[in-house]
């Protein structure tokens, strides 16, 4: 061999080498830089000739590993901020000088005192106080759970606007890497940036990546919404929620067009958002909202139906939570519809039934309409409700349409008034929130103790020329009903009066004349024909329906026993009244039982979504280290091995340096020959 081949061989070598030194270099110098992928030299055999060279310089890394890392830190940061929000909820529902539970016990043991006292004005004084209590306890716990919707729409808007920093850099990347393969320039740097980038992206947000082109990767979302497509990015921004504009929702700018993807994101801090939003944060509100209505309405009705110190019925405790303003903020119309809302209501028309939820209705055309209870997903379709002909006729379980422009259905307790600008069109939505805002809603309408309807309206006496032992008890059905449209008196008063000893009978006597008493007629069942309640059987037990209120008998009346039933005038000690808002405490004013039973349920399920969130963080987090330990030992730097190869290169190195020491000595041994 000449000593120019041998001189031929040693640069060669030299600079293969130096280059496996500097690649080694490379990977000892940025052994804690993340997302640095380590770099190895493949070196080849110079073909058809003799010598060394350098193939390439490769990334070693794994698609299937770095992916997965990707899906693992979308799904763990999901978990992260969900479980973050979801233990705030619980710290708030549950700790005593917020919760509502506590405030309810105060406010049904103030209650308790005016049963007890119902004369004492300190104990009148003190529920009122209780009440305004309760309705600002009410009232500030909506407002936290509020500011929580605030604080998702402010932290959606930002994580959008990073999602857009870092797909515009991504694009840049991939345009970047495009020209330094078409250069053949190195490009291992810029591919880790960019997987580094996507990797701070799926913290953001879940992505799908497909590579294109060899090296291109574009980025897509939801049901395959382009988020980043070769050098190109479009534009995630936050746009009002339609139609409820109180929360914040995310559309991707496409081609110049905005495309709401809100429903489809999931996966990272913007996915755990929304979802907590949506499944737990919405139906906090709602449950929340329902209890508020729950206990406003039926403790109204309560109250309604007695009198107070004033010897006048009673008003409202709590706001109507049918107001016509009321009534219409439960109905939101999508902007897109074709047909303009001129009017919407909802209406509670059923506590028992309704529900903590929200309702989408949605025409497809032909008349079909389909109502979704958000809360479960349960559809009903309006067209298998009874049709009735009247509006006025709508009764829970039955619809009325006329001519697609104006629909009246009452279900779930509720009952629903959509009449717009023109025919409904095919895909024309509207959202119902009938209990959404109900905490919010709340107010104390009563002020003074002097009045709280504690009392009955209604007196009965029993004559005292009675033989028998019969009892009679009365109780308000409807204080709406004409028997109390005067103030202060009982129309007509009445009186009961047992005719016949075998078999034992009573008629009922208008008493307006008392020196000429009438047999009282009532039209009892509402078909449109009185009743002449004059020589009825008596059974024990049996409840007599009169106009707007019902008598009870029980013992053994003889003939000639007499009740007198008028006015409970000045009886400022009765608390009959009291007494029946008092045992609303426990009573099942709705399917799922009482108040407390229902804000019971919800912190139950707060609870267990807590939990189970903690349990999911924790086990995403082992999966995330799994995955991450496991891309570590493929594309991590190990300085063990990095000074092994630098041992061995530098070794290579000094002997390639002899190689063309060696080389020189040869020729210059020859020149010297010469």
């Amino acid at each position: 061999m000449s000593s120019y081949n041998l001189l031929n061989l040693g640069t060669q070598a030299l600079q293969a080498n130096s280059s496996a030194l500097g690649t080694v270099g490379q990977n000892i110098s940025n052994v804690n830089t993340e997302g640095y992928s380590r770099q190895v030299v493949s070196l080849t055999t110079v073909q058809y000739s003799s010598g060394v060279q350098v193939e390439s310089i490769d990334r070693i890394t794994d698609r299937f590993l770095t992916e997965q890392m990707w899906s693992d830190v979308s799904t763990y940061n999901q978990s992260l901020t969900y479980s973050a929000f979801s233990s705030r909820l619980d710290d708030l529902l549950a700790t005593d000088s917020t919760s509502i539970s506590s405030a309810l016990d105060s406010y049904f043991s103030a209650l308790q005192n005016v049963v007890d006292d119902p004369t004492s004005t300190p104990n009148r004084e003190l529920f009122i106080a209780e009440a305004d209590a309760l309705v600002q306890r009410f009232n500030n716990l909506d407002a936290s759970l509020q500011t929580q919707n605030v604080a998702i729409n402010d932290s959606v808007e930002d994580l959008a606007d990073q999602v857009n920093s870092l797909t515009t850099n991504i694009a840049e990347l991939n345009y970047k890497i495009k020209v330094g393969t078409a250069a053949n320039r190195p490009i291992n740097e810029l591919e880790d940036q960019r997987e580094e980038l996507i990797n701070q992206l799926s913290e953001l947000v879940g992505v799908d990546a497909v590579e294109q082109d060899g090296n291109q990767i574009s980025l897509f979302v939801g049901n395959g919404q382009p988020l980043v497509v070769g050098g190109s990015a479009n534009r995630l921004s936050a746009i009002p929620g339609d139609p409820d504009a109180s929360q914040t929702n995310l559309a991707l700018t496409i081609s110049n067009n905005e495309v709401d993807v809100t429903d489809q994101l999931s996966g990272g801090q913007i996915g755990g958002a929304l979802k907590y939003r949506e499944e737990a944060l919405n139906d906090a509100r709602d449950e929340l909202g329902r209890v508020a209505i729950l206990l406003s309405e039926s403790m109204n009705e309560a109250h309604q139906s007695g009198i107070d110190l004033n010897n006048d019925l009673g008003g409202l405790i709590f706001s109507d939570v049918n107001s016509a303003q009321l009534q219409r903020s439960r109905v939101l119309a999508d902007s897109d519809n074709r047909a303009q809302l001129e009017d919407g209501l909802v209406e509670i028309d059923d506590l028992s039934q309704i529900q903590a939820s929200e309702y989408t209705v949605l025409y497809e055309g032909d008349n079909r309409i389909t109502l979704t209870r958000e809360s479960d997903g349960k559809v009903i379709r309006i067209n298998d409700l009874q049709q009735v002909s009247d509006p006025y006729d709508v009764e829970q379980g039955s619809y009325y349409l006329n001519n697609s422009k104006e629909l009246v259905f009452a279900v779930d307790g509720m009952k629903v008034t959509l009449s717009t600008d023109r025919r409904m069109s095919t895909g024309d939505e509207f959202v119902l929130q009938p209990v959404r805002t109900g905490a919010e809603d709340m107010n104390l309408e009563i002020q003074d103790g002097d009045h709280l309807a504690l009392a009955s309206p209604i007196r009965v006496v029993s004559d005292t020329e009675n033989t028998g032992s019969g009892v009679t008890e009365v109780a308000v059905t409807d204080f709406r009903a004409l028997s109390f449209d005067a103030s202060g008196e009982l129309a007509p008063p009445l009186s009961i009066v047992f005719n016949n000893a075998d078999p034992v009978q009573y008629t009922v006597y208008d008493m307006t004349d008392s020196l000429n008493p009438q047999p009282y007629s009532f039209d009892s069942d509402g078909d449109g024909t009185a009743e002449v309640l004059e020589n009825i059987p008596y059974t024990a037990g049996d409840s007599i329906q009169l106009k707007g209120f019902e008598a009870t008998i029980t013992g053994q009346p003889k003939a000639g026993d007499r009740f007198s039933i008028s006015f409970n005038e000045d009886g400022i000690s009765d608390n009959r009244n009291a007494l029946i808002m008092s045992d609303l405490q426990e009573a099942d004013v709705s399917s799922k039982g009482a108040y407390q039973d229902l804000y019971g349920s919800l912190l139950e399920r707060v609870g267990t979504r807590t939990s189970t969130a903690q349990i999911n963080l924790d086990a995403n987090k082992a999966v995330l280290t799994s995955t991450s330990d496991a891309k570590a030992s493929v594309s991590g730097v190990n300085l063990d091995e990095e000074a092994a190869k630098l041992v061995q290169f530098q070794q290579a190195y000094q002997a390639s340096a002899q190689l063309i020491s060696t080389s020189q000595t040869l020729f210059d041994t020859l020149l010297s020959s010469l």
